[in-house]
């Protein structure tokens, strides 16, 4: 927000010094009165124009948040089940078994309209073409990872997004607070300009 200051002479003297009196008005650019001229305001409007455009920001930036973190919470989720699948396909072998991760869950496995693959990549647990299979109960090859391995992999993977998390939530106070603190000063304001009218009514 840009603004410039412009000083007007009041037309009156101090009944102190008798100097001239003046007063500095404040043009804000986007504010305008009802003929689309730039609006002079006064220094508590100014303040207020200013918390406005902070409030607004701080919003913005508030509800991009709350998209990531939303973003991350389902990235969870998926990891989650995606755990709770291959623990469940290990608990059911019952001898040397591989899981092929490109053919199977990662990307014909669904969590709320994506497949798991949108939530974990094969690079995300060291795994790459052409095996991608995880081993239970055997010895894995170059292109395979032990069930063991695997799960290590995975939980590292979800603490590091919960670890994520907490860091954006604690951004999201921090934002939240700042936006609060923006609202009270144009509610602070307001009150002080309704205080002001109703001592010059009371004064006439």
């Amino acid at each position: 927000m840009s603004y410039s200051v412009d000083t007007i002479d009041l037309s009156m003297r101090s009944p102190e010094n008798g100097r001239r009196l003046t007063a500095n008005i404040y043009y804000v650019d986007g504010v305008t009165d009802a003929t689309g001229a730039t609006r002079p305001l006064s220094i508590g409007q100014l303040v207020m124009a200013i918390c406005l455009e902070r409030a607004a920001k701080l919003e913005s930036d508030i509800i991009s948040l709350m998209n990531t973190m939303n973003n991350t919470t389902a990235t969870l989720e998926a990891l989650s089940e995606i755990e709770t699948k291959i623990v469940d396909w290990a608990g059911s072998q019952t001898s040397t078994a591989t899981y092929n991760l490109s053919s199977h869950t990662i990307s014909s496995g669904q969590y709320k309209g994506k497949t798991y693959k949108d939530f974990l990549t094969m690079s995300d647990v060291g795994l790459s073409l052409p095996g991608n299979q995880v081993v239970i109960w055997g010895t894995p090859s170059s292109s395979q990872l032990s069930y063991d391995e695997f799960i290590s992999r995975l939980e590292a993977k979800m603490d590091e997004k919960n670890s994520f998390s907490q860091q954006k939530m604690i951004e999201l106070q921090s934002l939240t607070a700042k936006r609060d603190q923006s609202y009270d000063m144009i509610s602070n304001i307001l009150k002080s300009f309704n205080t002001v009218l109703i001592g010059n009514v009371n004064n006439m």
